[in-house]
């Protein structure tokens, strides 16, 4: 790269790619030299085409790209890429291709580590004092809900990540009752904002949490100050969750979905205490909330340091983002949306779901136990360029019986020159709106082969 080149970063607009985003920035930042970061629905033609009209000497993808090789080669012949990603890759290679995911390795891309894992073990290979973005790494594995270890803890390669910060004095880990605001909001506030798991009739509605406390006798305020949920005692929550676990059954959840609520929580000690950023997950949230609602840059500012107007902004679109989230579960529940058949569940949105909000919808129908039977659940919505977006989510145990959803996803797409990626659990497609019912038909038949395979 000569004086006065910039760095090109891709990345993906979701909340891990966004915290990858953040990463790869802070470290050109550091480098001294010039970079522009956009964060991108999709890898396609159109968007590639269009980085390479600004002649960048180095493009970067993190968090995107792997199942997009052939575009990129075709597009950016002139410019040195890099690919870091951890998603369903395709064999392919160019002599300016640098490619760099754990999938080509043998190891899990799906539960050990992140887009924003792979980007900022990348930083530190440049330069070792990279070290400190390490809580972003462990954000972003949150973020893709790779906390699938024992008490909900990190796996894989993120354990790596989890000591660089822990060495750094930069994170510490307990177990406890995970709620949206454990250390910063009243109790009842906390329970209301916690999505991931979403709690049916209770997320989103604080009324409805304190007449849960009240039921479960627990003081919401005490000497004229409201409690958060650091400040219950052992046998206070030992009470909210016996309530917690009554309403999930009487909401018609599976009995073991309110297990989610208990993990090890991640404290990220460089962030300042009460605010969102000081537990791993709320700073997840915060990304996934700015990137749901089309707005990633200002993710890109918080993960880059920016704690004043862009966290206002942000907290303000979280907010509007939990919103959304209860109306769309509301319209699925009251409409009787989804649809059973022989291997698949099926959610078709249309225009009536954000497709940027389709895959959240997904998985929460998934976790909460609301689909009876051990089923994939693939969801479809419209998209602004006309397009249909897929989101497919499935159980650990769904794949431990055969099933892969971004292998599914990438057959599926491709007889309606569509394409299709992602993990074992979660994946997706963009494919034209006039392909949907047959695309879900082969959708079906591809998960029947996998069982059976």
């Amino acid at each position: 790269m000569g004086d006065g080149d910039t760095i090109r970063i891709v990345s993906h607009n979701d909340s891990d790619g966004v915290a990858a985003g953040g990463i790869l920035s802070q470290m050109a930042i550091r480098l001294g030299v010039g970079f522009r970061t956009t964060c991108e629905k999709r890898v396609d033609d159109d968007t590639v085409a269009s980085v390479a009209t600004e002649k960048p000497p180095l493009v970067l993808f993190s968090d995107l790209g792997s199942g997009y090789l052939d575009i990129i080669k075709k597009h950016l012949k002139s410019s040195d890429v890099i690919v870091l990603d951890h998603h369903i890759y395709q064999e392919d290679s160019a002599p300016n291709i640098v490619h760099i995911n754990p999938m080509i390795h043998g190891l899990d891309g799906a539960r050990g580590i992140s887009g924003a894992g792979v980007s900022y073990l990348f930083a530190k290979a440049v330069d070792g004092g990279n070290v400190d973005l390490s809580p972003l790494g462990i954000v972003g594995a949150l973020a893709d809900q790779q906390d699938k270890g024992e008490k909900k803890s990190l796996l894989g390669l993120n354990t790596l990540i989890e000591a660089d910060a822990k060495e750094a004095d930069l994170l510490d880990t307990s177990v406890d009752l995970i709620f949206y605001g454990y250390e910063t909001r009243p109790v009842a506030r906390a329970c209301a904002y916690t999505t991931t798991p979403f709690i049916p009739g209770l997320s989103g509605r604080e009324d409805q949490c304190l007449a849960l406390l009240k039921e479960a006798g627990i003081e919401p305020k005490r000497e004229g100050r409201w409690r958060a949920l650091r400040d219950l005692s052992e046998d206070e929550k030992r009470s909210l969750f016996s309530a917690l676990t009554k309403h999930m059954v009487h909401e018609g959840c599976d009995s073991e979905s309110v297990h989610d609520l208990v993990g090890t929580i991640y404290t990220l000690k460089g962030e300042e205490a009460w605010t969102p950023m000081r537990d791993g997950r709320e700073y997840a949230s915060l990304l996934n909330a700015c990137a749901r609602m089309g707005r990633p840059s200002l993710g890109l500012c918080i993960c880059m340091g920016d704690r004043d107007e862009a966290l206002r902004e942000a907290e303000a679109t979280l907010d509007g983002y939990r919103r959304k989230i209860g109306e769309y579960l509301d319209w699925v529940r009251q409409g009787d949306r989804i649809r059973e058949r022989e291997n698949i569940y099926t959610l078709i949105a249309q225009s009536d779901i954000d497709d940027r909000i389709i895959g959240v919808v997904a998985s929460i129908l998934l976790s909460t136990g609301l689909l009876k039977k051990p089923k994939p659940i693939v969801a479809t919505a419209q998209t602004d360029e006309g397009l249909l977006k897929i989101s497919a989510r499935a159980t650990e145990d769904m794949a431990s019986k055969g099933l892969h959803l971004g292998d599914v996803m990438m057959k599926a797409a491709e007889p309606f020159v569509g394409r299709g990626g992602g993990h074992d659990i979660a994946a997706g497609a963009f494919i034209p709106m006039k392909a949907e019912k047959q695309f879900l038909e082969l959708v079906d038949g591809l998960v029947r082969e996998q069982y059976r395979a």
